[in-house]
């Protein structure tokens, strides 16, 4: 599904030998052809085999304003890292819907798992160079990506100034779908949010939901 390429590819969450803390994130504002969007991405959870990430999406919205999606992160025997559960809360109902796998784990674009904890070891293929950034964050020295898979190009940097996130600045271009053109920059950090998704309470995703999905995934 191709919505999911500009929703949940964009996190440098590195391994570093750091204390993941439950509501501890970043703050970004994302930049499509037509819209500015407030996005948020946090720690929903944290467990000794699995992490939640959760999104939210405010003002402007991307499928519609005041958006979140949280996804379940599991590590397998083997050490494997897997996106193994999402949800979705919005406007349309009150409870979390439930996503089904095809909705968030596609085989085009750069994915979610492309970036959540890489070792530095796994990405230094991409790495361009260490550049200084002007932001609303404020000036930053990060270590700049760079990652093609198909269509999709994605410049990205990161630093370990702004962990657990890690993400700096992101800018993804694609000739071939426009929802894969956008960018992100980092305003601030983020601490102690409260996570708006509590999985016990999700339900099964609406037909609703679905089709307003399925139509974002063709633009």
């Amino acid at each position: 599904m191709k919505i999911i390429s500009i929703l949940v590819i964009t996190f440098s969450i590195q391994v570093y030998a750091f204390d993941y803390q439950k509501g501890n994130g970043s703050e970004f504002s994302l930049y499509t052809k037509k819209t500015k969007v407030a996005l948020s991405i946090y720690m929903s959870h944290v467990e000794v085999d699995s992490l939640g990430v959760e999104f939210h999406f405010g003002g402007g919205g991307i499928l519609m304003p005041n958006m979140w999606q949280q996804f379940q992160i599991e590590k397998s025997k083997q050490g494997h890292l897997k996106i193994s559960k999402g949800f979705i809360k919005s406007g349309i109902h009150k409870k979390p819907e439930i996503m089904t796998k095809e909705q968030f784990q596609v085989n085009e674009g750069v994915q979610l798992q492309d970036f959540l904890f890489t070792k530095f070891v796994e990405i230094e293929k991409d790495y361009i160079g260490d550049e200084q950034l002007e932001l609303p964050a404020g000036t930053l020295v990060a270590k700049h990506y760079r990652k093609v898979t198909g269509n999709q190009t994605v410049d990205y940097w990161i630093s370990s100034e702004v962990l657990p996130i890690g993400l700096v600045k992101l800018i993804s271009k694609s000739s071939k779908n426009s929802t894969n053109n956008y960018q992100i920059e980092l305003n601030s950090m983020l601490r102690n949010v409260k996570p708006a998704i509590d999985p016990k309470k999700a339900i099964p995703m609406s037909n609703e939901t679905s089709k307003l999905m399925s139509r974002a995934a063709i633009k």
